[in-house]
């Protein structure tokens, strides 16, 4: 999905995309033992309107078909629309030469953004398969359609208690399209620049839940930006995935999963939904520990993760841990893991920033820091050791 608005044709960012394009969808992920990747791929432009085109491989020339009811986004063809990018080679490459020449004189500077995840997902749900939406966008979308955003950019709220509601999405269309996204399989994932104010809270909501990934480079100036997002596009393009994936957390008797953080849909409080997962992508699970654990048989843990393949096979992976445990203080501060502290504590901060004064969530992350520190001090620390830390708060 390339946003074809006056901004980005002027700036030549339309044209690096396309340039880009060619070489790097040579270089689609396959599955270990195929010689080619089974994904098709499929092309919208938009500004306040969305065009759709058609690159069947018996064509000359690919075909446009333009949407212009945003409200009500429809796919306006299903043959040629999703392709085997080897067949269709030339007819892709010859859009690609096409779309900076087409949309060279257009002077459209106002953007849609909700109807463009809902073409695709609606065009992948069309195709009765999983997929994932790389979305090229740079400005607020203030066009007349679903999701339409005004500046609320407020420096007055910085800092008050009042400062949450500019990290909180403007609207709920994009947090029930983000479900919609989830239930269907279909991944966001959002390259922005912004010359001025996007809303990313709002317009980053979906690529969080659909486990894709939102790159952001503001002001981009092609001469100092374009080699950091090629290296960003083709990485995240040629990395192997995973769709469609729903994962659970089991324990042994004396402590249970009680919260999870990251790109992650939750409907209930077991199941942990992504519409795609690949390597770049962690899932933090906060246990409680509400019963006696036994020092013989230790903690045992159960990840499993049901999700479908590149070839679209179904796949069930499982991971099983055992844990030991003590009652000592210092096995635990010896075994302790400080990133996956540091992980735990900034995911937490990051999901409190929505509901909590900034000022506040510092004040826990310190308090919290200072008790672990002071416990390890009044039960670990030898008193006459100078090397030990000391701890005051």
């Amino acid at each position: 999905m390339i946003d074809v608005s006056y901004s980005n044709i002027k700036n030549g960012l339309v044209k690096l995309i396309c340039e880009e394009l060619k070489t790097v969808l040579e270089k689609l992920p396959k599955e270990e033992q195929e010689e080619t990747s089974a994904i098709r791929v499929g092309f919208i432009t938009y500004n306040k309107v969305l065009h759709f085109f058609n690159v069947k491989s018996n064509l000359a020339q690919p075909q446009m078909m333009v949407v212009t009811d945003v409200g009500e986004v429809f796919v306006p063809l299903l043959d040629g629309f999703l392709v085997n990018y080897q067949e269709s080679q030339s007819v892709i490459h010859n859009l690609l030469d096409q779309i900076p020449e087409m949309f060279a004189d257009s002077n459209e500077n106002e953007t849609v953004f909700a109807p463009v995840i809902q073409a695709g997902m609606e065009a992948l749900k069309a195709a009765d398969c999983p997929g994932k939406l790389f979305i090229f966008h740079s400005s607020l979308p203030t066009a007349e359609a679903p999701g339409k955003l005004k500046n609320r950019d407020d420096k007055k709220l910085v800092n008050t208690d009042k400062e949450k509601i500019l990290f909180q999405p403007q609207t709920n269309v994009y947090d029930s399209l983000a479900k919609d996204c989830v239930a269907h399989g279909c991944s966001v994932t959002l390259f922005l620049f912004p010359s001025q104010y996007v809303d990313v809270a709002s317009l980053g909501l979906v690529p969080q839940l659909t486990g894709g990934t939102l790159y952001k480079y503001n002001n981009f100036q092609i001469h100092l930006d374009s080699q950091q997002f090629l290296n960003d596009l083709r990485n995240d393009i040629e990395k192997k995935i995973g769709f469609d994936a729903i994962m659970r957390v089991r324990t042994s008797t004396g402590f249970r999963a009680t919260d999870f953080f990251g790109g992650i849909f939750m409907n209930n409080t077991t199941d942990i939904e992504m519409a795609a997962i690949d390597c770049d992508k962690a899932v933090t699970v906060e246990f409680k520990h509400d019963d006696k654990l036994s020092e013989d048989s230790g903690a045992l843990i159960q990840c499993a993760v049901l999700y479908t393949t590149l070839g679209g096979q179904r796949r069930l992976r499982i991971h099983n841990l055992g844990l030991n445990c003590s009652s000592q203080l210092a096995d635990l501060y010896k075994s302790c893991e400080t990133d996956a502290l540091i992980n735990f504590f900034a995911k937490s901060a990051f999901k409190a920033v929505l509901h909590q004064p900034l000022k506040v969530i510092r004040e826990i992350l310190v308090n919290q820091t200072a008790h672990m520190l002071a416990c390890y001090r009044k039960n670990c620390a030898s008193p006459s050791a100078a090397s030990q830390f000391t701890c005051e708060k």
